[in-house]
């Protein structure tokens, strides 16, 4: 998408730039409103913009646009790699209990997050609140119950880069897991960060 085309340029503008209106691209890439429109149109329907009315004290109302979340992951980001040298630093301080202590942190502030969404929930419930919440997260997860236990997967992992340099984030998701249903035990049958092909968790609930 960010090439050379018009659809790119545009990308770019609107990025440099951060609110355009289509008169503004048009000015600048030396073509036709018309033919800016044209492109708007399969951008925003694309969901890589969207537009904003902008309100003046004089004359009419402007549409701006700008990029959304999409739009904006279209460009190079190094959040991970900044993240994972940051862990590594601590590492090689020996401060490696920091890390733990980061992750059990991040864990707890989660589970307190949506408290609120599982007080006085049944265990089902809850699993299923948790489905939702991974699923948005981006881990793919897949819940099965077999033999009155409940197999839960994660097809995916979004910060695989960073698990597999510090195991700590998967005993983390594990404790994460086990707190937010309230369950008995948690148990880890594979980890992606290990090489399997998903993370499979086995929760057991008395």
């Amino acid at each position: 998408m960010l090439d050379g085309s018009t659809k790119g340029i545009i990308l770019r503008l609107i990025k440099t730039s951060g609110k355009l209106s289509i008169m503004e691209m048009a000015k600048e890439l030396g073509i036709s409103e018309m033919a800016v429109r044209r492109h708007i149109q399969v951008l925003e329907k694309d969901d890589f913009i969207m537009s904003a009315i902008q309100r003046q004290t004089k004359g009419r109302p402007s549409k701006l646009y700008q990029l959304t979340e999409k739009g904006e992951d279209l460009f190079p980001k190094k959040y991970k790699q900044l993240s994972v040298e940051l862990l590594t630093e601590l590492s090689s301080m020996g401060q490696n209990h920091l890390i733990t202590e980061l992750f059990l942190r991040r864990k707890s502030r989660i589970v307190q997050k949506y408290e609120s969404q599982t007080a006085g929930k049944s265990f089902s419930e809850k699993l299923k609140i948790l489905e939702d919440l991974l699923l948005h997260e981006g881990f793919m997860p897949e819940v099965r119950i077999e033999e009155g236990q409940v197999h839960l997967k994660e097809f995916n992992c979004p910060y695989i880069e960073t698990a597999e340099e510090f195991k700590q984030i998967c005993r983390s998701e594990k404790e994460f897991i086990k707190d937010f249903l309230s369950a008995d035990k948690v148990d880890i049958k594979s980890c992606m960060a290990a090489g399997d092909g998903c993370c499979h968790y086995l929760i057991r609930q008395d």
